[in-house]
């Protein structure tokens, strides 16, 4: 009979040691971090010249006084960086449910009109970014939440007019760069410019709308893919080139957005390029996976 008993007790301790690990195994895939980056798109503020003394920049900093290049005016370009809370830190020794709370902030590079790098946020929640004037913190956009170990960018677009074009809140264009939309693409083209444009792929023609976005494998047996866009009623060329796609797998990004036509050559549909590796990006997410599940 105690060895029946005895028996019965090794079973459930067995029993609850594989719940415990398979529970600890969901929980570290849960807690897997996302990838972020914020990029703005937008036309480029006219350059300026005259005394910088006593001239704040966005932030409220001084500006260099030993230049005579004005910087930007407020709400001109994006905020430099934006800051978002990713947990609330317990003070004190006092029981979990007596010790204060407080907020824990992180900050992100904006990067305008140029690539950015990843920052590691959490997944699975919202992200409210919030932007400094004068050292106080206002919403600026909210990010709706990330699949953990999923790798985004978000592009800013800004819907103000003129010289406050970034002050209003931004709209967003969205894109997983390891999510199947992309798999094994190596061009994708995205219209962030309220104008339709002609686009020209080898010998595919597309009109792509504004908002509109299309990817490209590279073709099989082909050195160079000719790549061509154009818009208005005069088909102002936006680019004309050659790539060779099928000699990388690097993803390459080419973003039409709205410029300033005395800032853009006299165009007012502005491009902006790089370009990402997403099968790099898929094995550091395995290896960070991996290592997480090890410990």
């Amino acid at each position: 009979m105690r060895t029946h008993i005895t028996f019965f007790i090794l079973i459930s301790l067995v029993g609850s040691l594989i719940s415990s690990a398979q529970a600890s195994g969901t929980d570290k895939k849960e807690i897997l971090s996302a990838k972020l980056a914020v990029i703005a798109i937008g036309p480029r503020p006219p350059r300026r010249f005259g005394s910088t003394d006593g001239v704040k920049d966005e932030e409220g900093g001084e500006a260099n006084s030993a230049s005579s290049l004005l910087p930007p005016k407020p709400g001109e370009i994006p905020p430099r960086r934006l800051h978002f809370d990713i947990k609330e830190k317990k003070e004190g020794d006092a029981k979990d449910d007596d010790k204060k709370s407080k907020k824990e902030l992180k900050s992100i590079n904006v990067t305008f009109n140029n690539p950015s790098h990843f920052i590691e946020v959490p997944p699975g929640r919202s992200l409210k970014l919030m932007r400094k004037d004068d050292s106080e913190l206002s919403n600026y956009i909210s990010i709706s939440p990330l699949d953990p170990g999923s790798m985004t960018v978000v592009l800013l677009r800004p819907t103000g007019k003129g010289g406050k074009c970034w002050v209003p809140e931004p709209m967003q264009f969205k894109i997983n760069l390891l999510g199947d939309q992309l798999a094994n693409k190596r061009l994708a083209i995205i219209n962030l410019s309220r104008k339709p444009v002609k686009t020209v792929f080898h010998k595919e023609k597309k009109l792509i709308p504004s908002g509109g976005f299309v990817s490209y494998e590279s073709i099989e047996g082909l050195e160079l893919h000719r790549i061509a866009a154009a818009y208005g009623p005069e088909d102002k060329i936006i680019y004309n080139t050659a790539l060779r796609l099928n000699k990388s797998k690097r993803l390459l990004f080419y973003v039409l957005y709205d410029s300033n036509p005395n800032t853009n050559d006299g165009r007012t549909v502005g491009l902006f390029r790089t370009s990402v590796d997403p099968e790099e990006e898929k094995r550091n997410a395995q290896k960070e996976i991996d290592a997480k599940q090890e410990e």
